[in-house]
């Protein structure tokens, strides 16, 4: 179904008309201390997510399509526990592994922290990309700037995980409509409202940093040459002292760059496989 068909209530919609019912018993003396620490708030505060892909990978194409869903949900997971209202499907395409927590979340776990205006651009690029019939996997390299002064968390390099998912079913499915426009779109575009996972499932979200191609982890996991070489493009100032080694590092001095809140891209507007 395409955003907004009048056919059936959307879960968006459920949730603002009960939102709209707590606010009026609210009003009536009803609000207590767990409205007051946003229990009971409706979440809309989606941090914009800007991504790219290494050459040869498209953006678009329907591998692609389930690393970003699966990487932007488990954003929220599992502080917003309500999540299928905005990534539909994605605690069902969750193997019970991963039920505890996912990739990386905007704050931690708490839900209160998530309803705090959003301030931040997360940049994530696609590397170390692989797909089979049955399988997709990437390791997904981020890093994330401000748009008010004081915050420097983002001294890139920044994180890295590793996402797997495997299919259930017969085919891959259809990639959503592409999103040709990245200067331009819409607050209601920084989520999918319909289920982008289809018969995929989530075998692995695993947060990690460390490692090299020639000396990986205990657990097997490393940071691709590929993370490497798109930090140090996005900030040319990188240093790396020991080439063996994933760890950059900025030079003395360095402050993160201030700036506007990014427009998610791509956004996510809606199947293709409807008529």
């Amino acid at each position: 179904m395409m955003k907004g068909s009048a056919q059936s209530l959307s879960p968006r919609l459920r949730l603002c008309i009960v939102g709209a019912c707590a606010s009026l018993v609210a009003a009536c003396g009803g609000a207590g201390a767990e409205q007051e620490s946003g229990a009971n708030e409706e979440f809309t505060n989606f941090t914009p997510h800007v991504w790219s892909a290494e050459p040869g990978v498209d953006l678009f194409d329907r591998g692609s399509e389930l690393i970003r869903a699966a990487s932007e949900a488990g954003f929220y997971w599992p502080a917003i526990e309500e999540i299928d209202d905005y990534f539909p499907g994605f605690t069902d395409a969750l193997s019970p592994s991963e039920r505890d927590g996912f990739v990386r979340t905007r704050w931690g776990n708490d839900r209160a922290d998530y309803l705090k205006p959003v301030e931040e651009t997360m940049f994530m690029h696609i590397a170390d990309y692989s797909e089979s019939p049955t399988m997709i996997a990437a390791t997904v390299c981020n890093y994330k700037l401000f748009s008010v002064e004081g915050f420097n968390p983002a001294n890139p390099p920044g994180g890295t995980y590793r996402i797997v998912l495997e299919n259930t079913g017969q085919g891959k499915g259809v990639a959503g409509i592409a999103d040709g426009d990245p200067q331009h779109g819409t607050d209601e575009q920084r989520t999918p409202s319909w289920n982008v996972f289809g018969s995929w499932k989530i075998k692995l979200g695993k947060t990690f940093f460390g490692g090299t191609e020639k000396s990986p982890r205990d657990d097997g996991y490393f940071v691709p040459q590929e993370c490497r070489d798109w930090w140090l493009q996005q900030f040319p100032g990188l240093m790396q002292p020991d080439p063996d080694s994933p760890y950059q590092q900025q030079p003395p001095g360095f402050v993160a760059p201030v700036i506007p809140v990014g427009v998610q891209f791509p956004g996510w507007i809606g199947p293709s496989n409807v008529a």
